[in-house]
């Protein structure tokens, strides 16, 4: 049963107590609680919605990582490397001389003998023959240039001619002969020009008559001096009588002056000739000195050029000689037209090929000598040196390339020159007849590999405070998706390699450990898997 009535101009309908609403147009009326269903569903859909992007962005901001599952697997503790092959005292073939190659007559890896050849060569003269030759003709026309040039005497000239050479004590008594005479000539003309400075000084003639007597004493006896040195260069040296004689004669003169000096207090008043008189002996004593003075130096720079012209000349005449010596040796050391191996053994390299050039000393070939040892080294850390010991053999790890002769010993345990704290430089000698210098070879060494129950990356295993430590994924059902946490699980590692290490923990064997991530995880942190 309903009632209708009106309300502000729209139709109104109650029906069983309920009250329907109307609009004015005729329309059908609206529910209430209808209107409020659609509200609630709205409103949680609009929930779910930001829940599911919260949730969306939340795992973007969350750290990636990549898992492997612990496995059952094998580990091989086996320390691998590899090193380039080189020989004890390799001989390095070389020439003294400047060639070029026509032929290659080795390859690397051929086993020569003695006197077998290695190269051919162009058959020419080498440059360094031709250019010590070259030098040899400039040396000798300078030589010969120096020898004639009108500045040496010929006495210098047929003394380096014949081969002779003057040693440096004759040069030394040469040189003090002209400057001794050289000296005394210099104090003759010394003490003759101070006669006539004070000769000259009309002030003092009168009151210094004494002094100049003194002086002409001084001059007498320097010019004796001087004469006496000039007989020793002057005279016959065989004619000692003469020498004596005359040497005597000028000694007497000193005598006299040192007689006369004495007594020349007592004779103050004897003066026996003018003092015009005097002036002109004076300077007439003072030229004669001079050109005393004149030919002492004359000599003495004659002997000087002399003695410098020889020696040079001496030098020049020597290199002369050391240039043909060299162009003989050169000649000696020419190899025709090939060149031969002077030793036995395996060619480990061949640095050149026909037609390039051949510097002097420059290395052509190396030959591995027979019976000497082969070596090759490559770095370890310390922990894996710590497990090897000197006299340790090694395998090669590709062995099907290689026969049952092959051998390997670990000889030496070092410090890495490169990172002396933290590796091992191990070096092996290697005995092989199918093993060459040059050769790269990868060698392994330890134990083989055994089996263990749980096997995780080495990328997975932590270094804790006091322990290591694997993180393991947790997860969990949502209805937004799965959950995954990062939960701690200590390990002990009880062997390892270069990448896996065998562990034993509170696991069952199946759980995923983490590996690797893009940011840093802790324990009881969500994370998301880098396959979803």
């Amino acid at each position: 049963m309903s009632d209708l009535f009106t309300k502000d101009n729209d139709v109104v309908e109650v029906v069983e107590g309920s009250v329907v609403s109307v609009s004015d147009n005729g329309k059908k009326p609206v529910d209430k609680k209808d209107m409020i269903k659609n509200i609630a569903i709205a409103f949680l859909s609009v929930m779910l919605v930001l829940t599911f992007f919260s949730n969306t962005i939340m795992n973007y901001s969350l750290p990636q990582v990549a898992t492997q599952q612990v496995m059952r697997g094998s580990v091989s503790p086996q320390i691998r490397g590899a090193g380039t092959v080189s020989a004890e005292d390799p001989y390095n073939v070389t020439l003294k001389e400047t060639r070029k190659v026509s032929g290659v007559a080795v390859k690397e890896g051929s086993h020569v003998e003695i006197g077998d050849v290695l190269f051919y060569l162009e058959d020419r003269e080498s440059e360094e023959l031709k250019t010590a030759r070259e030098n040899l003709e400039k040396l000798e026309l300078s030589y010969e240039q120096a020898l004639f040039s009108g500045d040496v005497p010929d006495d210098v000239i047929s003394k380096v001619r014949s081969g002779n050479t003057t040693s440096y004590d004759s040069y030394q008594i040469k040189l003090k002969a002209v400057n001794d005479r050289y000296d005394a000539a210099k104090a003759v003309a010394d003490a003759a020009t101070k006669a006539v400075e004070y000769l000259t000084d009309l002030q003092n003639h009168d009151k210094n008559e004494i002094e100049y007597q003194t002086l002409t004493y001084n001059y007498e006896n320097a010019n004796a001096d001087y004469q006496k040195k000039l007989i020793d260069y002057t005279y016959d040296p065989n004619d000692q009588e003469a020498i004596e004689k005359a040497k005597k004669e000028w000694t007497h003169v000193e005598d006299e002056n040192k007689r006369e000096t004495t007594e020349l207090e007592t004779y103050k008043s004897q003066v026996g000739i003018g003092y015009d008189q005097k002036l002109i002996e004076a300077k007439a004593n003072e030229t004669a000195a001079k050109k005393e003075l004149e030919k002492a130096e004359e000599e003495k720079n004659k002997q000087v050029k002399s003695i410098n012209a020889e020696i040079s000349l001496c030098n020049q005449r020597d290199s002369i000689k050391e240039q043909k010596e060299k162009i003989a040796e050169l000649e000696k050391d020419s190899v025709g037209a090939s060149v031969k191996s002077p030793v036995a053994g395996i060619v480990s390299a061949v640095n050149k090929a026909s037609g390039e050039s051949i510097s002097a000393d420059e290395t052509i070939a190396v030959i591995q000598i027979d019976g000497k040892d082969m070596t090759t080294s490559f770095s370890v850390t310390n922990s894996q040196a710590q497990k090897l010991h000197v006299g340790d053999a090694a395998k090669p790890q590709n062995s099907w390339m290689f026969s049952n002769e092959f051998k390997a010993t670990l000889t030496s345990i070092k410090n890495d020159k490169s990172d002396p704290s933290g590796k091992k430089l191990l070096t092996f000698k290697i005995e092989s007849t199918e093993v060459t210098p040059g050769q790269n070879i990868a060698l392994s060494i330890g134990e083989r590999a055994i089996d263990y129950d749980m096997v995780v990356p080495n990328s997975a295993i932590k270094t804790g405070s006091t322990s290591k430590f694997v993180l393991v994924v947790k997860f969990k059902s949502s209805p937004l998706g799965n959950r995954y946490t990062a939960a701690k699980v200590d390990v002990d590692v009880i062997a390892s390699d270069d990448n896996y290490s065998a562990i034993t923990a509170a696991l069952d064997g199946d759980e995923y450990v983490i590996t690797t991530s893009n940011k840093p995880v802790k324990a009881g942190e969500q994370v998301r898997l880098a396959n979803e």
